[in-house]
């Protein structure tokens, strides 16, 4: 998702709510209630035309055939499953983000730059924790849909990558 798009905040919560933390679906699911890797997290960065939705995890060569499965699953279910409660935890956290990075002139001016460029103003912090808090389930789901119903997909490893599957049948298992 692009930053001006409608779904910007829907895709950064959609990546928070399955990689951003500890409490987290993949971290849960992948790492915690399986063991199958040493880290895993996901990402949306936007750009001014188009975005970027990852999944990154860091396993052994023996545990990969496996993973993938388990991560391509827990995308599918966030189609379907995502609640309000989930999302209600990440506006928080955005929020909470947002309002501690005015803390750092650094970041504020990083921010400032940012918009001016993105949107030619300033945006008032308001007007973006109003954007966050109109997020809802139903959109974050809508999103999700979007995003992993996309049949172009890029796989990357480093190391031995002989059990990563071909990107067509992660989207064909997206799909069922």
């Amino acid at each position: 998702r692009a930053y001006n798009s409608d779904g910007f905040y829907a895709a950064q919560v959609l990546a928070s709510i399955l990689g951003g933390g500890m409490s987290s679906r993949l971290f849960q699911e992948v790492r915690e209630k399986r063991g199958l890797c040493y880290s895993v997290y996901a990402f949306h960065w936007a750009f001014a035309d188009s975005g970027v939705f990852g999944v990154a995890a860091s396993t052994g060569e023996e545990q990969v055939g496996e993973l993938i499965p388990v991560v391509v699953d827990e995308l599918r279910r966030a189609t379907e499953t995502i609640t309000d409660e989930e999302v209600v935890r990440v506006r928080n956290q955005i929020r909470a983000g947002l309002l501690m990075s005015l803390e750092s002139p650094s970041s504020r001016a990083g921010q400032l730059a940012r918009q001016q460029i993105l949107w030619g103003r300033i945006i008032p912090l308001q007007e973006t924790v109003d954007r966050i808090n109109r997020i809802t389930a139903d959109r974050v789901k809508q999103v999700a849909n979007q995003i992993f119903s996309n049949p172009h997909i890029s796989l990357a490893g480093v190391g031995p990558v002989e059990a990563l599957p071909d990107p067509e049948s992660i989207v064909h298992h997206l799909k069922n």
